[in-house]
This record gives C-alpha cells, structure tokens and sequence, in this order.
C-alpha cells in the first residue's frame, strides 16, 4: 500500500482569504515537533555536504587521502538517507526531488554522464551533480587528476541545493504556514493524515530499496541497490530504518499517541521498530546478502520490516480513526 500526502496545491480550497482562529495547542505541538525534526535534518545534511565539499578539495589539493572524502560521502548520504521518500513538502516545492539522488539508477544515467563529462568537459548537471556521483568519482578506477576534474564541482553544487532545502524548510511562509491551515481549516485529521503520510511514504521508499535488488531467489539484482559502487546499500538501509523511527519518535507522532494514552500503540509500534533493526543483517554491503544461502535472512528480514509497515500504515492510522489513501509512489 502506497500513500501520497495531502496536496498542498488542493489546500486552497480550505484556506482562501479565511482568518484563521487559535491554533488548537495539542495540534500546535504536534506540528511545531514535525516541523523542529524536519528542519534540524535539513540542518544536518547542509552541514554534512559543507563538510563533504571542504574534505573534496582537501584532497584535490593533495592535503587528505581519498578514504577521509570517502567517510564524509558516507557521512553526507547517511545525513540524506532522512529525506528520502518526502512527498509535498520543501524538497517538491524547491524543485529538489532528484537535486541529491537519481535512483533507481537503472540505466546508470550517472554514469553515462560523467564518462562524457570526463571526456569533454560541459556544464555540469541533473545525475551528474547528485550524491550518486560523488559516489562514482570516489570509488571507480579514476585517477586523482580525473577525479578532481569534477568532484569540487559536484560537491559545491550539493552544498547549494542542501542551502535551498535548508531555506526551504525554514520559510515561514511556505510548509509551516500550510501545516497550520491544514490543522485550522481541516482540523485534527487532515494534519494527522499529513504527518502519518510522510512517515507512510518513507516507508515506501525503504521497501523499495529492499525489493528492487531482492526481485526474486533465482535472479537478485544487486546492481539495483542505491549505493552498489561503494558496497553500502545495507548499511544505507540501516540509517534509512533509524532516521524514519526518529522521526515516528520525535516528530511529533510517539508524543501525541501518548497524550491520547496509546500506551498498548506506543508498545507495538516500538517493539516493531526494535524488531525490524534486530533483523536486519550485520554489514554494509546488500550483495552479500543477495548470494547464495544469505538471501533467507533478507526474507527473515522483510518479514519483520513488513510488520512494521502493517503497524505503520493500517494500525496506526485506524486507531486514530484515520484512513490513509491508496495513492501510487512516483515511480513504482
């Protein structure tokens, strides 16, 4: 079950040219808890791509090796792997869905792309300037000169778009305002199907980090997975798990279902988060994970991650006497 957050674009209808009463404090908690996770992610990886942008040309300068660039890649994708999945907020209304990562990747477009920058230089753009290349510049055959022919341009764009998103989150007339209208004009539900969207499509975007590279027992497809050039889908997979129980935790939603004295809820919705990192396998890379006798413990796995999203996306919501939508994901 995929589910596309509340259109910011249809909130209009709700909100034009009315005043707008109290904000109710319950819900003004909730949305200032959402609003204060969100924005010290966006925080989080504008910072990690300066550091990352800094280390670069660092080492283009001969002043640091390639694996100190390479801990700050790792770094700045981990700080990314938290705004995966985001569906109408700041990173749609920036234009910056596909500013940090092009995946899936299925024709290594990244690729293509820097091989032709590499060999005529062009202004650099789309899946060339993502964390995806980065990726590439870092762990493929090049020599420093080639590497450093792109890298300091790459990074330097990724600190700009982390700059925009930053902005973005932080513009009080922008997704704070329409969170806002939505919980004075649509009231306790619309701001609950909003902020249990989010956590929904994060979820998805998770599952498919997971199934497109499991495909099937006979034909994995390891070259599917998002970080395969670096062998780090698993571990990415590990700070996508803890980045989306962060947010259910001090987003705002963990706090609210105890208000609502949700206790048996908070108990299930914990134990299923604990589970499903118990699960998942030890290491960094998923391919490993993908040969032989290894695969089982991906199912063992996806067995629990499933629960997860059954506890996330239909007892979650029911409790609450919502209902989340049966919207298809961009690009499943």
């Amino acid at each position: 079950m995929n589910f596309r957050p509340f259109s910011l674009a249809a909130l209009g209808l709700l909100t034009a040219c009315q005043s707008q009463p109290p904000l109710d404090p319950s819900l003004d908690r909730l949305t200032q808890s959402h609003l204060g996770l969100m924005r010290q992610q966006a925080d989080e990886l504008a910072q990690a791509l300066t550091r990352l942008d800094s280390s670069s040309r660092a080492h283009c300068a001969g002043e640091q090796p390639l694996a100190s660039v390479q801990q700050q890649w790792r770094s700045a994708f981990t700080a990314w792997t938290a705004h995966q999945g985001q569906s109408g907020g700041p990173l749609d209304a920036a234009g910056l869905s596909y500013a940090f990562q092009l995946w899936p990747d299925k024709k290594d477009t990244t690729a293509r792309q820097l091989t032709r920058q590499l060999e005529q230089p062009a202004p650099l753009k789309g899946a060339s300037v993502t964390l995806g290349a980065v990726e590439y510049l870092l762990y493929e055959d090049l020599s420093q000169a080639q590497r450093c022919t792109l890298l300091p341009g790459v990074t330097e764009q990724l600190v700009h778009s982390g700059g925009q998103l930053q902005a973005a989150w932080r513009n009080p007339q922008g997704y704070e305002q329409q969170l806002e209208q939505m919980a004075v004009q649509g009231g306790e539900r619309v701001l609950l199907v909003q902020i249990l969207g989010q956590l929904a499509h994060r979820y998805d975007r998770i599952e498919k980090k997971l199934d497109l590279p499991l495909n099937t027992v006979d034909h994995p497809r390891p070259l599917f997975a998002e970080a395969w050039r670096s062998q780090q889908s698993l571990y990415f997979v590990r700070t996508s798990l803890k980045s989306l129980q962060r947010e259910y935790q001090d987003g705002g939603i963990r706090t609210y279902l105890q208000q609502k004295n949700e206790n048996t809820l908070i108990n299930e919705l914990d134990k299923a988060f604990a589970d499903t990192l118990e699960h998942l396998p030890e290491g960094d890379s998923l391919a490993h994970w993908l040969q032989g006798d290894n695969y089982a413990a991906l199912l063992r796995f996806k067995l629990s991650f499933d629960r997860l999203g059954s506890q996330l996306k239909l007892r979650l919501p029911d409790a609450l006497g919502l209902s989340l939508g049966f919207n298809a994901t961009d690009g499943d």
